[in-house]
């Protein structure tokens, strides 16, 4: 709705996202930088530094297409109705309004949250659906 709820229901719908993402084991961009860093850390040579630029490759390439299959299915099949289609398009337009350099800036923010919460959720324990959720909303 575009009324005060909406900022509300947008950051809603991400925090659920992240957490049907991360409880189901999918793999995410910003999740690689945790386990994929340490053997070159360890031991820092060209060959650790090729395997980890492509793992970071192969799931960039991944999510990106995954996300413009997605967008398309939300576009063109009959899955919501003109109303709701047309609020994704608008959100859309709304985020690339941004230059690429605040979209750059943000990603650096955004990926350091995220490396963050996938630090955290082991120690969480039981609580991680709500440690998902602080860190996404």
């Amino acid at each position: 709705p575009d009324d005060p709820s909406r900022f509300f229901l947008e950051n809603l719908g991400y925090t659920f996202g992240f957490i049907i993402v991360i409880m189901a084991r999918q793999q995410l961009f910003t999740e690689n930088t945790v386990t994929a860093v340490l053997p070159i850390m360890h031991k820092p040579t060209p060959r650790n530094l090729l395997i980890l630029l492509r793992l970071w490759g192969v799931v960039l390439l991944g999510n990106l297409i995954g996300t413009g299959l997605a967008a398309l299915a939300f576009t063109h099949m009959p899955l919501f109705d003109a109303g709701t289609r047309g609020a994704f398009i608008s959100l859309g337009e709304e985020v690339m309004r941004h230059t690429p350099g605040e979209m750059f800036a943000n990603g650096i923010l955004a990926g350091w949250i995220i490396a963050t919460m996938v630090w955290m959720i082991p120690a969480a324990g039981a609580a991680k659906i709500w440690v998902i959720a602080l860190m996404t909303y």
